[in-house]
């Protein structure tokens, strides 16, 4: 199981809360029988989500009315983010499977429903493209300029992201020259220096994709397909990890020895 930003858990609080303060209507005082009506309009977990947070708004002031307003789940909020989530993410680097088996019950709820509310491999991989605009590739002596980052996505069920299952994902066959690994690397390398490689300008933009990619893929790696010089000058570069929903996803680019 990959990590999970701390914030897309703080998101399903949120969108919980929202839906609590959408059920009390236009007095915005959310009651019980309100609450009844709100979940019976969903399902799963978010329908538990929503009927928990609830349940844990009205205990935190020992509430005998079961009626809460916007400040009583505003409050709630900034527990729920502190002593729920924040306080388990004991590395600050995402909410690992050992750290959420540590949390509390409605702390795993609101990961379980950030995790059916995560985009799947394919919008990330969109999404790093976008954020990638105007981005050049300009690395391990590439002799190609102004090179751009693609989106890449491959359909998978992957636990993890080794060099087998890179290979197996991408059908690789590794008696072509073509298909073989040149290099693999570790992508927090690559990230430093793509964000040193660019003008200051755009080094915003560079971190702000190494840190979307860091917080949304697990095992990110970069890999360099092609044997030097049996595979031809050109070379494909996969910058990938495993998306949430299993699926490989991340950028690609080239680069050219001769």
């Amino acid at each position: 199981m990959t990590r999970i930003a701390k914030s897309e858990v703080n998101a399903a609080f949120e969108w919980a809360a929202a839906q609590i303060i959408e059920a009390g209507g236009r007095d915005k005082i959310t009651s019980r029988a309100e609450i009844r009506r709100k979940i019976a309009e969903l399902t799963g977990a978010e329908r538990d989500l929503v009927d928990f947070f609830y349940r844990f708004i009205v205990r935190q002031d020992g509430n005998p009315s079961e009626r809460v307003d916007r400040g009583d789940i505003e409050k709630a909020l900034v527990v729920a983010r502190e002593q729920l989530v924040a306080a388990f993410d004991t590395n600050d680097n995402g909410l690992s499977a050992a750290e959420v088996a540590t949390m509390p019950p409605l702390g795993r709820l609101a990961v379980k429903v950030a995790r059916h509310r995560q985009r799947g491999g394919e919008e990330l991989a969109n999404h790093f493209e976008s954020l990638a605009y105007n981005l050049v590739f300009d690395d391990y002596g590439t002799e190609l300029t102004n090179e751009q980052f693609l989106s890449f996505h491959a359909p998978a069920q992957l636990e993890s992201l080794t060099a087998q299952s890179f290979v197996a994902t991408l059908g690789l066959k590794l008696d072509d020259p073509k298909d073989q690994i040149a290099r693999i690397e570790s992508a927090a390398d690559f990230f430093r220096r793509l964000v040193d490689h660019h003008t200051p300008g755009q080094t915003a933009q560079a971190v702000a994709l190494a840190q979307s990619m860091q917080s949304s893929l697990a095992d990110l790696q970069v890999y360099i397909v092609g044997a030097d010089p049996e595979g031809g000058p050109v070379h494909p570069v996969f910058i990938v990890g495993v998306a949430p929903d299993g699926s490989l996803a991340g950028l690609r680019a080239r680069v050219r020895w001769s």
